[in-house]
């Protein structure tokens, strides 16, 4: 028993140090376009393409017209490397290389409230 208590701690231990960074997007309203941001910043491909369904949308045109938090989904995706559903909605994300200093990055938040374009 406690071999199975310690096991269940250590597991929950890495899942945590591997999700420190993670942030947790909480939708503003109930609106079609806030709906869709959220299945974007889910950054899992078939929550994107279930949340498509049924809207009688392309996905060119949400691409082209949709913005999250009053940015356009390039550069949404590119603030919060959602780069699989970048990559799903055919958006062409900038690869840059840089050097940060890790110890002088600020925080970002936990917790972001996500609102689509009006």
């Amino acid at each position: 028993m406690k071999a199975l208590i310690t096991a269940v701690a250590l597991v929950g231990l890495v899942s945590t140090a591997n999700h420190a960074e993670a942030v947790e997007f909480v939708a503003a309203d109930d609106s079609l376009a806030t709906h869709l941001c959220v299945a974007f910043a889910s950054n899992r491909p078939h929550v994107m393409l279930a949340e498509l369904r049924g809207k009688h949308s392309l996905k060119k045109n949400i691409t082209n017209k949709l913005h999250c938090n009053d940015m356009d989904l390039q550069e949404f995706a590119e603030t919060y490397s959602l780069t699989r559903n970048a990559k799903f909605m055919n958006i062409e994300l900038d690869t840059k290389t840089s050097i940060k200093d890790l110890s002088a990055q600020k925080n970002t938040p936990a917790t972001v409230i996500l609102s689509g374009s009006r």
